[in-house]
């Protein structure tokens, strides 16, 4: 099978705020919500919704990736039009790089320092790095697949790009997918060590392809979108706001804290275009995974001007993480942007950048957002260790 993919609804958490309709406001703004985290930056979500729908007894027992994860899930399904728990084989594919870090440490160290009859067992079920998709499951009475996919910073976007998949082979009508983390301490340490962070003062954050970048600043949330064949969409009377036209992933061998070589992004980059039968001159606009990281925002622009062409120097580049923060969550993020950026007709300028990097000659959305139709967006991550992933939206056809 071959199907029509479409996205039918969204649901967002983060450090911009709570629901799509907050995602928007800040991305269009380019606000940058940035914090000091001793001699780092951080983007974090500074408060997080109550149960809810959600039994309060449940909710307690759930660790706070699992408590983001809903959040954005429920309201996606709401904002589709599904209701939880209606039945139906509706999947889930969630992606995280840092789910079950903070629970499993809190575990060992109980273990350790005290004892085995001093650790909680509510903590061991939420120590694994599926707990989020396993309890969105539950909680939202998903009765389809529930996959989680860990690509590092690639992981949101190659959760869609994998439930795309679904999809479109027939597997499931609905598959509700996206990202979820949480800020770890432990993974900051470990990226502060290898100097991959941006030290000083969130007002000095240059953002990322800005002329100055030094590196990126951790963040968390999750996002989610809902992905439906166009068929199961009509019976319904639901709204597409986009159509995914083309996806792939790829991965290139390489260290665990390095960002995938060139030819494996612009590998991935040809793929989508392929499977959406769009070329270069087609790409109304790209929305990057440049996060400020030097060697990363070079990576990148290479590789997008290799798969492009000259078409690369005139289509608008973009990208959510001067707002968002870089987090497995931030790659779904930018996929749910970019689809509210088709059915709105929008481009959002990259947060804090007031210098763009004139070498890497790319015509990058700096200051006010652009208010123009977008026949299509090409959406792109890449995640340390050699994972990167591609996903191609389009207007919804007839």
């Amino acid at each position: 099978m071959n199907r029509r993919v479409m996205i039918t609804g969204g649901g967002s958490i983060g450090p911009l705020g709570s629901g799509v309709d907050a995602l928007v406001e800040g991305v269009v703004a380019g606000r940058t919500v940035l914090e000091r985290s001793g001699r780092i930056c951080a983007a974090r979500v500074r408060e997080t919704a109550g149960s809810g729908p959600f039994h309060p007894n449940v909710w307690r027992r759930l660790d706070r990736c699992s408590r983001l994860a809903a959040t954005a899930a429920l309201e996606a399904l709401e904002r589709a039009g599904l209701r939880a728990g209606a039945g139906g084989m509706v999947g889930l594919v969630t992606g995280t790089m840092t789910a079950g870090v903070a629970s499993l440490t809190a575990f060992l160290t109980t273990l350790f320092e005290e004892g085995p009859a001093s650790v909680s067992p509510l903590l061991f079920p939420v120590t694994v790095p599926n707990a989020p998709a396993s309890q969105c499951s539950l909680l939202l009475g998903l009765r389809g697949p529930s996959l989680t996919v860990s690509q590092m910073e690639a992981s949101g976007l190659a959760a869609v790009a994998t439930a795309a998949g679904l999809v479109r082979d027939g597997v499931c009508d609905v598959v509700l997918a996206g990202g979820a983390d949480e800020r770890v301490p432990e993974f900051e340490a470990a990226w502060d060590r290898l100097h991959l962070l941006f030290r000083g003062d969130p007002d000095d954050f240059p953002g990322p392809f800005g002329r100055g970048r030094r590196g990126f600043v951790p963040g968390e949330g999750a996002s989610f979108v809902v992905l439906e064949s166009r068929e199961a969409a009509a019976r319904r009377g639901a709204v597409a706001w986009a159509e995914i036209l083309g996806e792939s992933m790829a991965h290139a061998p390489g260290p665990v804290h390095r960002w995938p070589a060139e030819p494996a992004i612009a590998a991935a980059i040809g793929s989508a275009m392929a499977q959406a039968r769009l070329g270069p001159e087609e790409i109304g606009c790209v929305v990057a995974g440049a996060n400020g990281s030097r060697v990363l925002d070079a990576v990148e622009t290479r590789a997008i001007l290799r798969a492009l062409g000259p078409a690369a120097r005139r289509i608008p580049v973009t990208s959510v993480k001067g707002g968002t923060g870089e987090s497995g969550s931030a790659s779904s993020c930018a996929l749910l942007v970019a689809a509210c950026s088709v059915r709105q007709g929008f481009i959002p300028p990259v947060a804090g950048l007031v210098q763009p990097d004139a070498e890497l000659g790319l015509n990058i959305v700096v200051g006010n957002a652009r208010r123009e139709p977008l026949p299509s967006v090409l959406v792109n991550a890449l995640g340390t260790g050699g994972s990167c992933a591609t996903v191609v939206l389009g207007r919804p056809g007839a």
